[in-house]
Parts: C-alpha cells; sequence; structure tokens
C-alpha cells in the first residue's frame, strides 16, 4: 500500500470535482471493502432479481435454474475479476485505460460499450423498481395502475439516480453501502414470507423454451453471466479511487466474493418466479406476498432502483464529460 499522506475524504453531498483524469494518490481513499460494497449494492437489486427469473420462465425446474445461476456467476465473475486491476494503477477509468492498448479506438469502443450497459441497466433498474413500486401501491394504498402513476414512479426513480450521478462517487458510494446491509436482509425475509408456498421440488413447466434440457439451460446461464460481465466497463470507475499498490489478491477476492454474494438476489428471482402465474412477474410477486412483506419490497424496489442505476450511468457520465468538458458535474 501506498504511504502518501491522504487527503479527508469529500462530503457527501459536494459534487465530486474529477472526471476521467488521473485521481492523485492523497485523494486515493477507497479501499477494496468499497470495491465489494459497491457492486454488490449496485447488483443486490430487482434488475439482478429480474435476470434470475428467467431460467423458471424458460422451462426450468428450481434446481435447475439454481444450478445455471451458479454456473453463470461463476463463469462470469472469473472473466470480471482482472478488470477491477486496472484502476488502482492508472488512477483512470477503465474506458480511458483501454486507450493504452487499442489506442483511441479502443477508448471509442470502451465508450460505446458502455453506454450501452449503461443505457441497457439503467432502464432496467427504472422499469423494475417503478413496477414494484405501482404494484405495491395498488395493493397497499388502493390506487389505481394507471399510465400517469407509472410514468410519475419512473421518473421519480430515474431523476433521483441522476442527481445522485451528479454528485458523484461518494454519494454512489452511500447509497450502495445501504443497499448491500438492507436489500439482503429484506431478500432473506422472503424465506420467512413465502415458507408456507413455497415449493423447492418445483419441476418446471415441461415445456423448454429451445426445446431441451441443455440449450434451455446454457441459455439461461448465459443471461445470469451478463449481470457479472456487464460490470467489466465500470470496475474503473470505481477502483481507481482505490490506492497504487494495492494487493491485486485483494482486488480480484473483492469483485470474486461481491458477484459471488449476488447469487442472494439471483436465487431470490428463481425461487419466487416459481410462486408467481401471468406476465407480470413483479405485480405477481406483490400479489403473492404477505401484506407485511409486500410493504417491505417497496423499500427494495427504491433502494434498488437507485443502486443500480447509479452505478451504470456514473461511468457514463465521465466519458460524456470528457467529450463534452462544458458539462461536468461541477458546471
Amino acid at each position: 500500500m501506498s504511504n502518501v499522506a491522504h487527503n479527508p475524504k469529500p462530503k457527501i453531498t459536494e459534487v465530486e470535482g474529477f472526471g476521467i483524469d488521473t485521481i492523485p494518490d492523497a485523494d486515493r481513499t477507497s479501499t477494496p471493502r468499497d470495491l465489494f460494497r459497491i457492486q454488490f449494492g449496485g447488483a443486490n437489486t430487482f434488475a439482478t432479481v429480474l435476470l434470475g427469473t428467467f431460467p423458471i420462465f424458460f422451462g426450468l425446474s428450481f434446481w435447475e435454474g439454481v444450478g445455471a445461476a451458479v454456473l453463470g456467476v461463476l463463469v462470469g465473475t472469473l472473466f470480471l475479476m482482472p478488470m477491477g486491476l486496472f484502476g488502482p494503477r492508472t488512477g483512470t477509468n477503465n474506458a480511458v485505460a483501454s486507450g493504452a492498448h487499442l489506442g483511441v479506438t479502443g477508448r471509442i469502443a470502451g465508450s460505446f460499450l458502455s453506454l450501452l450497459t449503461a443505457i441497457a441497466f439503467y432502464s432496467i433498474s427504472v422499469w423494475v423498481g417503478g413496477d414494484a413500486l405501482v404494484g405495491a401501491f395498488v395493493r397497499l394504498f388502493g390506487a389505481e395502475d394507471t399510465q400517469m402513476l407509472r410514468i410519475g414512479l419512473y421518473s421519480l426513480i430515474g431523476l433521483i439516480v441522476i442527481i445522485v450521478v451528479v454528485y458523484g462517487y461518494q454519494f454512489m458510494l452511500l447509497i450502495n453501502r445501504i443497499a448491500v446491509w438492507a436489500n439482503t436482509v429484506l431478500m432473506l425475509l422472503a424465506i420467512v414470507a413465502f415458507a408456507s408456498v413455497f415449493d423447492p421440488s418445483y419441476a418446471g413447466s415441461g415445456e423448454y423454451l429451445l426445446g431441451g434440457f441443455w440449450p434451455t439451460f446454457i441459455l439461461s446461464a448465459l443471461i445470469v453471466m451478463s449481470n457479472p460481465i456487464s460490470f467489466g466497463a465500470f470496475l474503473g470507475d470505481w477502483s481507481r479511487y482505490i490506492p497504487n499498490g494495492t494487493s491485486n489478491g485483494k482486488l480480484a477476492l473483492a469483485t470474486f466474493g461481491a458477484q459471488a454474494m449476488t447469487l442472494i438476489p439471483f436465487i431470490f428471482g428463481v425461487a419466487t418466479a416459481t410462486l408467481v402465474t401471468g406476465g407480470d412477474y413483479v405485480v405477481g410477486l406483490i400479489g403473492a406476498a404477505p401484506e407485511w412483506y409486500a410493504y417491505l419490497i417497496i423499500i427494495v424496489a427504491f433502494v434498488g432502483g437507485l443502486s443500480t442505476g447509479s452505478t451504470s450511468l456514473y461511468g457514463t457520465g465521465l466519458d460524456f464529460s470528457s467529450v463534452f468538458p462544458k458539462l461536468s458535474r461541477v458546471q
């Protein structure tokens, strides 16, 4: 570890002053534990839960779905782990660092991939989080499911995510610290909430999406694998705040541990998908949940929407401000 004297951490309410420029050694105040928190917090949400429902909707049994989730997370994490090593060495994000290997083309390719991933997961987080809030409002408060209600709740989550991203790394880290603990506890409480109706011997629909077990199983695993791999473009956005000289083993372990923990939301999705009938999983889940747990789903949806959305948009904001300097956070 570096012996450089570090500056005090910026306040959460202070707008981050750094763009893609190299983070000075004195301002690298994060640790591998923070890298763990921001990865797990960003994935410990309904967006990941939704991906976990696909094996069941594709026709697999509960245990086959669990197997696909474990395989997808494990393989995806092995590809992802090296991507967290660049940030502490370069002090900048992975899109910029890729230019050292592939020149300007590498930078453009990295930024383009980041943009596509950010749009996809930001949209999923707003959509799934908003749907969960809509379902909760309808069941618990007697609200009518209207387009205006959906637009209002989608807009609320989307706007708050943008505010978090504008304030920057420290604010985003706080949101993800909350998501790590709050959403984990709330998802584990599902064991109590659905204990009387969940059947682990669920055998599947009997109709595989691709006509056979192995093609459907592999497709399910690939969908799960897309989640850890989607973090590849963003790990440098966060690890650049970790001091140069930090053990590669600790960095790799932080990534492995964070992604392994995402099995909690994945298996939550696999298990609860066996209880939901109809095409709208989120609304169906709220309908199947006991009333006390339906209230908790509001918290999971809201916190999860903020954490997934902010981790997705943050890196793209870095690249955007580098192309349009007048649109930096500070300005």
